[in-house]
Protein backbone atom coordinates (compact mmCIF):
# COMPACT_ATOMS: atom_id res chain seq x y z
CA UNK A 1 0.00 0.00 0.00
CA UNK A 2 1.17 3.26 -0.77
CA UNK A 3 2.23 6.19 1.33
CA UNK A 4 -0.59 8.54 -0.51
CA UNK A 5 -3.24 5.98 0.18
CA UNK A 6 -2.06 5.78 4.00
CA UNK A 7 -2.06 9.28 4.46
CA UNK A 8 -5.65 9.67 2.50
CA UNK A 9 -6.67 6.69 5.19
CA UNK A 10 -5.27 8.53 8.35
CA UNK A 11 -6.85 11.72 7.27
CA UNK A 12 -10.23 9.48 6.60
CA UNK A 13 -10.38 6.92 9.57
CA UNK A 14 -7.68 7.63 11.76
CA UNK A 15 -3.96 6.38 12.88
CA UNK A 16 -3.52 2.79 10.76
CA UNK A 17 -1.83 0.56 13.17
CA UNK A 18 -1.80 -2.19 10.45
CA UNK A 19 -2.75 -3.27 7.38
CA UNK A 20 -2.58 -6.84 5.04
CA UNK A 21 -2.90 -7.20 1.29
CA UNK A 22 -5.68 -10.15 1.04
CA UNK A 23 -5.91 -10.50 -2.36
CA UNK A 24 -4.75 -8.06 -5.48
CA UNK A 25 -6.86 -4.63 -4.56
CA UNK A 26 -8.47 -5.94 -1.19
CA UNK A 27 -7.17 -4.65 2.15
CA UNK A 28 -7.85 -5.80 5.84
CA UNK A 29 -6.88 -2.35 7.84
CA UNK A 30 -6.57 -2.00 11.74
CA UNK A 31 -7.36 1.76 12.53
CA UNK A 32 -6.97 3.75 15.86
CA UNK A 33 -10.30 5.66 15.41
CA UNK A 34 -9.38 9.48 15.64
CA UNK A 35 -12.00 10.72 18.82
CA UNK A 36 -13.67 13.21 16.85
CA UNK A 37 -14.44 11.01 13.85
CA UNK A 38 -17.59 10.30 12.27
CA UNK A 39 -16.28 6.51 11.55
CA UNK A 40 -15.51 5.47 15.07
CA UNK A 41 -14.95 1.82 13.25
CA UNK A 42 -11.54 -0.46 14.37
CA UNK A 43 -11.62 -2.53 11.81
CA UNK A 44 -12.31 -2.44 7.81
CA UNK A 45 -11.66 -4.14 4.47
CA UNK A 46 -11.11 -1.62 1.67
CA UNK A 47 -11.56 -3.13 -2.01
CA UNK A 48 -9.65 -0.71 -4.38
CA UNK A 49 -11.03 -0.20 -8.15
CA UNK A 50 -10.23 -3.26 -10.17
CA UNK A 51 -10.56 -6.04 -7.24
CA UNK A 52 -11.87 -9.11 -8.00
CA UNK A 53 -14.93 -8.41 -6.22
CA UNK A 54 -18.51 -8.71 -8.01
CA UNK A 55 -20.51 -5.40 -8.71
CA UNK A 56 -23.46 -6.79 -6.04
CA UNK A 57 -20.49 -6.90 -3.24
CA UNK A 58 -18.87 -3.68 -4.58
CA UNK A 59 -22.96 -1.99 -3.87
CA UNK A 60 -22.48 -2.56 -0.22
CA UNK A 61 -19.53 -0.68 -0.07
CA UNK A 62 -18.95 3.17 1.66
CA UNK A 63 -17.58 5.52 -0.32
CA UNK A 64 -15.15 8.25 1.70
CA UNK A 65 -13.83 11.60 0.51
CA UNK A 66 -10.05 10.90 -0.45
CA UNK A 67 -9.87 7.48 -0.92
CA UNK A 68 -10.09 5.85 -4.39
CA UNK A 69 -12.06 2.86 -3.19
CA UNK A 70 -14.97 1.05 -0.80
CA UNK A 71 -14.79 0.61 2.76
CA UNK A 72 -16.57 -2.23 4.69
CA UNK A 73 -16.63 -1.71 8.21
CA UNK A 74 -15.99 -4.55 10.39
CA UNK A 75 -15.78 -3.93 14.17
CA UNK A 76 -18.05 -2.53 14.74
CA UNK A 77 -20.00 -3.87 11.74
CA UNK A 78 -21.96 -1.28 9.11
CA UNK A 79 -25.19 -3.02 7.51
CA UNK A 80 -23.13 -6.40 6.76
CA UNK A 81 -21.46 -5.76 3.52
CA UNK A 82 -17.77 -6.48 4.91
CA UNK A 83 -19.33 -10.55 5.20
CA UNK A 84 -19.92 -10.06 1.15
CA UNK A 85 -16.67 -9.46 1.17
CA UNK A 86 -14.96 -12.14 3.35
CA UNK A 87 -17.19 -14.72 1.14
CA UNK A 88 -15.83 -13.47 -2.35
CA UNK A 89 -12.20 -13.92 -0.27
CA UNK A 90 -13.40 -17.21 0.75
CA UNK A 91 -14.41 -17.76 -2.71
CA UNK A 92 -11.28 -16.89 -4.52
CA UNK A 93 -9.25 -18.46 -2.22
CA UNK A 94 -11.17 -21.60 -2.66
CA UNK A 95 -11.12 -21.34 -6.73
CA UNK A 96 -7.51 -20.97 -6.67
CA UNK A 97 -6.77 -23.59 -4.55
CA UNK A 98 -5.17 -21.39 -1.53
CA UNK A 99 -5.48 -21.76 1.61
CA UNK A 100 -8.38 -20.58 3.37
CA UNK A 101 -8.63 -17.43 5.36
CA UNK A 102 -7.63 -17.63 9.38
CA UNK A 103 -10.50 -18.56 11.07
CA UNK A 104 -13.34 -18.61 8.14
CA UNK A 105 -13.82 -21.53 5.67
CA UNK A 106 -16.81 -20.32 2.68
CA UNK A 107 -19.83 -22.36 4.63
CA UNK A 108 -18.83 -20.13 7.99
CA UNK A 109 -18.59 -16.98 6.03
CA UNK A 110 -22.30 -17.62 4.04
CA UNK A 111 -23.74 -18.43 7.37
CA UNK A 112 -22.35 -15.05 8.86
CA UNK A 113 -23.76 -13.60 5.76
CA UNK A 114 -27.14 -15.05 5.82
CA UNK A 115 -27.96 -13.17 8.97
CA UNK A 116 -25.80 -10.00 8.18
CA UNK A 117 -26.37 -9.21 5.06
CA UNK A 118 -29.40 -11.40 3.07
CA UNK A 119 -30.05 -8.72 0.30
CA UNK A 120 -26.30 -10.11 -0.85
CA UNK A 121 -26.74 -13.53 0.21
CA UNK A 122 -30.65 -14.60 0.37
CA UNK A 123 -32.45 -15.47 3.50
CA UNK A 124 -31.75 -18.34 5.57
CA UNK A 125 -33.37 -21.15 3.80
CA UNK A 126 -36.64 -22.39 5.06
CA UNK A 127 -36.10 -26.17 6.68
CA UNK A 128 -37.57 -28.74 4.35
CA UNK A 129 -38.38 -31.48 6.62
CA UNK A 130 -39.26 -31.52 10.32
CA UNK A 131 -39.76 -33.83 13.44
CA UNK A 132 -43.90 -33.50 12.30
CA UNK A 133 -43.18 -34.17 8.81
CA UNK A 134 -42.42 -32.42 6.21
CA UNK A 135 -43.07 -28.16 5.69
CA UNK A 136 -45.92 -27.88 3.42
CA UNK A 137 -46.47 -24.06 4.31
CA UNK A 138 -44.75 -21.44 6.05
CA UNK A 139 -44.63 -17.74 6.98
CA UNK A 140 -41.52 -16.11 7.88
CA UNK A 141 -41.52 -14.41 10.85
CA UNK A 142 -38.11 -13.54 10.14
CA UNK A 143 -34.92 -14.51 8.79
CA UNK A 144 -33.85 -17.69 9.85
CA UNK A 145 -37.47 -17.50 12.30
CA UNK A 146 -40.11 -19.82 10.77
CA UNK A 147 -44.13 -20.68 11.54
CA UNK A 148 -44.64 -24.43 9.77
CA UNK A 149 -47.52 -26.69 8.80
CA UNK A 150 -46.25 -30.21 8.09
CA UNK A 151 -47.56 -32.82 6.23
CA UNK A 152 -48.96 -34.67 9.31
CA UNK A 153 -51.40 -31.81 9.99
CA UNK A 154 -49.42 -29.75 12.97
CA UNK A 155 -47.89 -26.50 13.14
CA UNK A 156 -44.41 -25.73 14.81
CA UNK A 157 -41.87 -22.94 15.04
CA UNK A 158 -38.80 -23.52 13.42
CA UNK A 159 -35.35 -21.33 14.82
CA UNK A 160 -32.34 -21.24 12.73
CA UNK A 161 -28.63 -22.16 15.18
CA UNK A 162 -27.60 -18.17 14.35
CA UNK A 163 -30.93 -17.21 16.04
CA UNK A 164 -31.33 -19.62 19.01
CA UNK A 165 -27.87 -20.10 19.84
CA UNK A 166 -27.42 -16.59 21.54
CA UNK A 167 -31.47 -15.84 21.97
CA UNK A 168 -32.82 -18.36 24.02
CA UNK A 169 -32.29 -19.09 27.58
CA UNK A 170 -30.80 -22.78 28.60
CA UNK A 171 -34.40 -24.12 29.26
CA UNK A 172 -36.21 -22.96 26.20
CA UNK A 173 -33.67 -24.56 23.88
CA UNK A 174 -33.93 -27.61 25.45
CA UNK A 175 -37.51 -27.67 25.14
CA UNK A 176 -36.86 -27.53 21.17
CA UNK A 177 -36.49 -30.53 19.04
CA UNK A 178 -33.63 -31.13 16.57
CA UNK A 179 -34.61 -34.01 13.39
CA UNK A 180 -32.91 -37.24 14.38
CA UNK A 181 -30.57 -37.12 11.86
CA UNK A 182 -28.67 -33.78 12.61
CA UNK A 183 -24.83 -33.76 12.76
CA UNK A 184 -23.72 -32.70 16.07
CA UNK A 185 -21.03 -30.90 14.33
CA UNK A 186 -22.75 -29.05 11.64
CA UNK A 187 -24.82 -26.44 13.62
CA UNK A 188 -24.73 -23.43 11.39
CA UNK A 189 -28.26 -24.35 10.29
CA UNK A 190 -29.70 -26.71 12.87
CA UNK A 191 -33.09 -25.69 13.24
CA UNK A 192 -34.76 -26.17 16.80
CA UNK A 193 -38.38 -27.08 16.03
CA UNK A 194 -40.86 -25.88 18.61
CA UNK A 195 -44.58 -27.84 19.01
CA UNK A 196 -48.15 -25.91 19.85
CA UNK A 197 -47.16 -26.27 23.42
CA UNK A 198 -43.61 -25.40 23.58
CA UNK A 199 -43.72 -22.27 20.74
CA UNK A 200 -45.17 -19.56 23.09
CA UNK A 201 -42.10 -19.75 25.50
CA UNK A 202 -39.84 -19.32 22.29
CA UNK A 203 -41.87 -16.98 20.59
CA UNK A 204 -42.12 -15.43 24.29
CA UNK A 205 -37.89 -15.19 24.61
CA UNK A 206 -37.37 -13.91 20.62
CA UNK A 207 -40.01 -11.26 21.04
CA UNK A 208 -37.24 -9.17 23.59
CA UNK A 209 -35.59 -7.84 20.38
CA UNK A 210 -38.47 -8.04 18.25
CA UNK A 211 -41.25 -5.43 19.44
CA UNK A 212 -41.90 -4.95 15.69
CA UNK A 213 -43.95 -8.47 15.81
CA UNK A 214 -46.60 -6.73 18.00
CA UNK A 215 -46.48 -3.77 15.93
CA UNK A 216 -47.30 -5.51 13.05
CA UNK A 217 -50.13 -8.17 14.86
CA UNK A 218 -48.09 -10.61 14.23
CA UNK A 219 -48.33 -11.99 17.40
CA UNK A 220 -50.84 -11.33 19.84
CA UNK A 221 -49.72 -10.67 23.45
CA UNK A 222 -52.50 -11.58 25.93
CA UNK A 223 -53.09 -14.41 24.27
CA UNK A 224 -49.90 -15.77 24.28
CA UNK A 225 -49.39 -14.89 27.65
CA UNK A 226 -52.46 -16.71 28.13
CA UNK A 227 -50.57 -19.78 26.73
CA UNK A 228 -47.30 -19.59 28.07
CA UNK A 229 -49.65 -20.42 31.67
CA UNK A 230 -51.45 -23.06 30.12
CA UNK A 231 -48.87 -24.80 28.64
CA UNK A 232 -45.86 -23.64 31.04
CA UNK A 233 -46.65 -22.56 33.96
CA UNK A 234 -43.22 -23.48 35.79
CA UNK A 235 -41.53 -21.23 33.21
CA UNK A 236 -44.44 -18.05 33.77
CA UNK A 237 -43.81 -18.32 37.39
CA UNK A 238 -39.88 -18.61 37.15
CA UNK A 239 -39.99 -16.12 34.44
CA UNK A 240 -42.30 -13.34 37.05
CA UNK A 241 -39.81 -14.53 40.27
CA UNK A 242 -37.28 -13.02 38.50
CA UNK A 243 -39.10 -10.38 37.37
CA UNK A 244 -39.95 -9.16 40.85
CA UNK A 245 -36.41 -9.94 42.08
CA UNK A 246 -35.21 -7.41 39.29
CA UNK A 247 -33.11 -9.89 37.96
CA UNK A 248 -34.18 -8.95 33.99
CA UNK A 249 -33.29 -5.01 34.94
CA UNK A 250 -29.79 -5.13 33.37
CA UNK A 251 -28.76 -1.78 33.90
CA UNK A 252 -30.15 -2.01 37.78
CA UNK A 253 -27.87 -5.21 37.81
CA UNK A 254 -24.71 -3.46 36.24
CA UNK A 255 -24.65 -0.27 38.52
CA UNK A 256 -25.24 -2.50 42.16
CA UNK A 257 -21.96 -4.30 40.40
CA UNK A 258 -20.22 -1.44 40.04
CA UNK A 259 -21.17 -0.22 43.55
CA UNK A 260 -24.11 2.49 42.79
CA UNK A 261 -26.64 2.99 45.60
CA UNK A 262 -28.95 1.51 43.12
CA UNK A 263 -30.88 -1.72 43.34
CA UNK A 264 -32.33 -3.81 40.43
CA UNK A 265 -35.91 -3.21 39.75
CA UNK A 266 -39.04 -5.41 38.68
CA UNK A 267 -42.59 -3.88 36.96
CA UNK A 268 -45.58 -5.40 37.09
CA UNK A 269 -46.31 -4.56 33.45
CA UNK A 270 -43.21 -6.84 32.60
CA UNK A 271 -44.37 -9.86 34.25
CA UNK A 272 -46.44 -12.68 32.07
CA UNK A 273 -50.09 -12.08 33.14
CA UNK A 274 -53.53 -13.91 32.47
CA UNK A 275 -56.22 -11.87 30.71
CA UNK A 276 -59.59 -13.39 30.53
CA UNK A 277 -61.62 -13.71 27.75
CA UNK A 278 -58.73 -13.57 25.17
CA UNK A 279 -57.95 -17.50 24.86
CA UNK A 280 -54.53 -18.96 23.71
CA UNK A 281 -54.28 -18.14 19.93
CA UNK A 282 -51.44 -16.18 19.11
CA UNK A 283 -50.21 -16.02 16.17
CA UNK A 284 -51.88 -13.27 14.38
CA UNK A 285 -52.14 -14.61 11.01
CA UNK A 286 -53.75 -17.82 9.16
CA UNK A 287 -56.88 -17.62 10.82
Amino acid sequence: MDEELLSALQYGLGEVTGWEELCSGVYSLTVQPDPDSVYPCSEYYLVLPGAPISREALALGRALDGIPGLLYAIDPPDEGGWTAILYELCKNQSSHGSPPLEGWSLSDAAMEGMELCPSYFGSFPVPPYTPWGWTLRYKALDNGVYWLETSQCKTALAVCHPVWSTEFSDGVAQAGKKLAHSKANDVELDYLFFDDRTSCVAIFELLEVRGRWLDAGLIQKPELMNAIWENQPIYAASYNAQEQAGIHDALGMLLQMVGADSKPQGSVENMICVTPGKGTDFIGFWR
